[in-house]
C-alpha cells in the first residue's frame, strides 16, 4: 500500500449502549485534524543479575488519548457535549448541556444521560477503533471567522474493527458573520441585551480534569475515566474604550458573558441552527492594557474564570441541531 494523505482519512462516531464496549458508526463526522493514539506503560524488570541493563519488559496499563480539531457543525456537536461532563436535555429542536458534578464517565445506556463514544478513524485505509471515549477538554474559539472546536480526548480501549462505508451531509458552519458576544450583570438570568462590538476574538476553554483508571483485573485496559475539577475559562482582547471592565477587575466583581452563533434567523430562537455558550458568574483572573507602538492599536487583553452560582449552572451550552439523539 503506497503513503496516503489526510484527506482520504474518516472519522465515525455512535454513542455506546454499554460504556467501553465498541459501537460500529452511525454517523460519519468531518474533521480538520486528529491525534488519537494507544498510550501504555512498560515495566522493565531491574533484577540484579551481574549485568547493568534491564532484563525483561512486560506491558502495563494502557488507555487512548489525543486531540480532535473540528469545525462546529449542528449535525454533529450534540454527540461529542454528550460524552463529556454533562447533564443533557432536549426540547423542541434544542439540545442543552449544563455542569455535572459525576466523578466518572457515565455507564448508561441511552435516553438524555451523559454517554460514552466509541470513535473509528480510517487512516490510508487501514481502520482503528477506540472504546469508551469520553471529551475531557474543549476549546471553542473563533478561527478567521468560524467556529473551531478543539477536543482532548480520553478513551478505555482500542480494538481494530471492521470499516463501515463513509457518509457525508453538506457542511453548516458558523461563518464570521454568526457570531456575537453580550456582556451583562451577573445573575441567574441575565437579558443580555446590548452586543459587545469590541472583542477581537473569542476563546472558551472548559477542562473537567479527567483520569483514566486501571484496577485490578484480567484486562489492561482502563477501568474507568474519573473527573477532577471543572474548570471554566474564557479569553480575548478587546478594543480598550474606558476603564468598565478594569474597575470591574479591580474591585473582584463579576460579570455574565454570552457567546452565540446563528444560522437562518438573528435570534436564536428563530435560527434554523444555532451554537450558544453562557457563562453566568465570570470573575477576571487577569485584565492587562498598555501602549505598543506608535502605529499599534491600544487593546486590553483579559483571562476570566466561571464560577458558581445559586440558583442556576454555573454555565450551558446549547446546540439547536435536525439531529435526534435517544
Amino acid at each position: 500500500m503506497p503513503a496516503g494523505l489526510g484527506g482520504g482519512g474518516a472519522v465515525g462516531l455512535a454513542l455506546e449502549t454499554v460504556m467501553g464496549t465498541y459501537v460500529a458508526p452511525t454517523v460519519w463526522c468531518p474533521i480538520l485534524s486528529e491525534g488519537l493514539r494507544y498510550t501504555s506503560d512498560n515495566y522493565y524488570s531491574p533484577q540484579l543479575r551481574q549485568q547493568t541493563i534491564v532484563s525483561d519488559v512486560k506491558l502495563s496499563y494502557y488507555h487512548t488519548e489525543g486531540d480532535i480539531r473540528m469545525e462546529v457543525d449542528p449535525n454533529f456537536i450534540p454527540y461529542w457535549l454528550f460524552a463529556s461532563r454533562h447533564t443533557p436535555s432536549f426540547a423542541s429542536g434544542v439540545y442543552s448541556f449544563v455542569p455535572s458534578s459525576a466523578g466518572a464517565a457515565s455507564t448508561a445506556a441511552s435516553g438524555m444521560v451523559p454517554r460514552t463514544l466509541s470513535i473509528t478513524i480510517i487512516r490510508n485505509g487501514v481502520t482503528f477503533g477506540y472504546a469508551g471515549c469520553v471529551v475531557n477538554t474543549w476549546e471553542f474559539t473563533v478561527d478567521n471567522g468560524v467556529l473551531i472546536a478543539n477536543m482532548g480526548v480520553l478513551g478505555l480501549s482500542e480494538a481494530t474493527q471492521t470499516p463501515g462505508t463513509p457518509a457525508w451531509v453538506d457542511p453548516v458552519l458558523y461563518g464570521a458573520d454568526a457570531h456575537q458576544v453580550f456582556l451583562d450583570a451577573s445573575g441567574t438570568s441575565p437579558t443580555f441585551a446590548t452586543v459587545n462590538v469590541d472583542f477581537n476574538g473569542f476563546t472558551a476553554n472548559l477542562n473537567y480534569n479527567a483520569t483514566p483508571q486501571n484496577r485490578i483485573r484480567s484486562d489492561r485496559s482502563a477501568s474507568y475515566i474519573a473527573y477532577g475539577e471543572t474548570e471554566a475559562t474564557i479569553t480575548s482582547e478587546l478594543d480598550f474604550l474606558d476603564k468598565t471592565i478594569y474597575d470591574a477587575r479591580k474591585a473582584g466583581s463579576t460579570q455574565a458573558i454570552k457567546f452565540h452563533s446563528l444560522n437562518g434567523g438573528n435570534t436564536f430562537a428563530l435560527a434554523t441552527n444555532a451554537f450558544e455558550l453562557v457563562f453566568r458568574r465570570v470573575a477576571y483572573d487577569m485584565y492587562e492594557v498598555g501602549l505598543g507602538g506608535m502605529g499599534d492599536l491600544i487593546m486590553a487583553n483579559f483571562t476570566g474564570r466561571d464560577i458558581g452560582i445559586a440558583g442556576a449552572a454555573a454555565y450551558t451550552i446549547r446546540a439547536k441541531s435536525p439531529v435526534v439523539i435517544s
